[in-house]
C-alpha cells in the first residue's frame, strides 16, 4: 500500500512543512528570453512535413487536440531539486513528436470506454478494491471501492482531466486510440515530457522561479485549495479558482502551446521509475530503466505544493496504482 500514496506523501509534508511557496532557484528568466515556440513548431513541421496541430477525430463529435513538439537539446533535472532529479545533465530528444494539448478528458476517456467496453483497474479491483476519492461526509481523502474515474468523489464536467486511471487504463486507451488514427500513440517518456514541459526555460516554472505565478499557469494547492482544507497550511497565497480539478486549458499555455503542464493532475509517463536513473542514463532519447516497480509520472496535481510541481519534479507508483490526483496526457511517434 506504500506505493498507493506516494504522491500525497509529497504533497501533504509541503504543505505542511514551513516555507512551501519557496523555491529551489533564486534564477529569474527573462521572458524576453523564452524562445517563441510556435516559431519552432512550424520549423519542425516543414522539415517532418507534419502540421503544427492535429485534430483527432474520436467519434460521437468528441475530439483530441495534438501539439508538434520539435526536437532539441535542454537541461533534464534540477541540481537543487529533490535527490532523484539530479544529476541536472543535457539531453537530446532527437526526432520531434506530437504531444496531448491537454490532459485526457473525461468526455474522452468515457468515448474509449463505451467503444471498447474497458473496465479500468478501479473498476475491477486490481491490486485493491476501488480507488481514493473525497467523502463529502467526513471530509477526508479514502481508498473505497465506490471510487472510479466515473466517481472522484468530488465534480467534474466532462472537461475536467480524467482522474483514479492506471498505468495500465492510460496505455491501454493509446492502443485504442492507435486503432482509432493509425498511427502510433503511448505515453510520453520522462524525457520528453519535462522537454515539452519546460519549452525552452531553465527556471522551476515555464513562468519562472516565483512560486506565486503558478496561479496563473495552472491548478496547484493555493487560496482555494485551503479554502476547501484550511488545515494544510504552506500554501501559496495566489488562488487559481479551483479547489479540486479544474477544467483542461483553464490557465495560460506554455510556449509549445501546451496546458496544465503544471498542475491540475500528474500525468503517467512510459518510464520505469528509478531515484537514480540520471546518474547512468543516456544523453540522446532516454527511456527510463528496463525493468522496475513502479512507472513514473509528472507535473504536479491540484492537491500539490508548487515544489511538487516544477518541470523537473518526479514521482511514481505501481502501474495499478490510481487516485483522484492522477490523469495522463498522451503522445504520438512520428512515422
Amino acid at each position: 500500500m506504500k506505493n498507493l500514496t506516494r504522491a500525497y506523501v509529497l504533497g501533504i509534508a509541503a504543505l505542511v512543512t514551513t516555507g512551501c511557496g519557496t523555491q529551489p532557484s533564486s534564477r529569474q528568466q527573462d521572458p524576453g528570453g523564452v524562445p517563441d515556440g510556435q516559431v519552432l513548431q512550424r520549423t519542425a513541421g516543414a522539415a517532418s512535413e507534419m502540421p503544427a496541430q492535429q485534430t483527432i477525430d474520436l467519434g460521437g463529435g468528441v475530439n483530441l487536440e495534438m501539439v508538434l513538439i520539435p526536437a532539441g537539446s535542454f537541461v533534464m533535472g534540477s541540481n537543487d531539486g529533490l535527490d532523484d532529479e539530479k544529476p541536472a545533465r543535457g539531453v537530446t530528444i532527437s526526432r520531434p513528436f506530437y504531444l496531448g494539448k491537454y490532459e485526457v478528458t473525461v468526455e474522452q476517456f468515457r468515448r474509449f470506454v463505451e467503444e471498447t467496453s474497458y473496465v479500468t483497474d478501479a473498476e475491477k479491483g486490481t491490486g485493491f478494491d476501488g480507488a481514493f476519492g473525497w467523502n463529502a461526509n467526513t471530509m477526508e481523502f479514502a481508498m473505497n471501492e465506490e471510487y472510479s474515474w466515473r466517481t472522484p468523489g468530488f465534480p467534474q464536467s466532462d472537461n475536467h482531466p480524467v482522474v483514479n486511471v492506471s498505468w495500465h487504463d492510460a496505455t491501454e486507451f493509446c492502443a485504442w486510440l492507435s486503432q482509432v488514427d493509425r498511427k502510433t500513440y503511448r505515453l510520453p517518456t520522462e524525457a520528453e515530457w519535462e522537454y515539452a514541459c519546460r519549452a525552452g526555460t531553465t527556471t522551476s516554472y515555464v513562468h519562472g522561479d516565483d512560486a506565486e505565478g503558478s496561479a496563473t499557469v495552472g491548478n496547484v494547492a493555493d487560496a482555494a485549495f485551503e479554502s476547501r482544507y484550511p488545515e494544510l497550511k504552506g500554501v501559496i497565497t495566489a488562488s487559481d479558482g479551483h479547489a479540486y480539478t479544474a477544467p483542461v486549458g483553464a490557465y495560460s499555455p506554455n510556449p509549445f502551446g501546451l496546458y496544465d503542464m503544471h498542475g491540475n493532475v500528474w500525468e503517467w509517463c512510459d518510464d520505469w521509475y528509478e531515484p537514480e536513473y540520471y546518474a547512468s542514463s543516456p544523453r540522446r532519447d532516454p527511456k527510463g530503466p528496463a525493468t522496475g516497480e513502479e512507472r513514473a509520472y509528472r507535473g504536479g496535481g491540484w492537491f500539490n505544493c508548487t515544489r511538487g510541481c516544477r518541470s523537473a519534479s518526479r514521482s511514481a507508483g505501481l502501474p495499478e496504482n490510481r487516485n483522484l490526483t492522477l490523469g495522463f496526457r498522451v503522445a504520438a511517434t512520428l512515422e
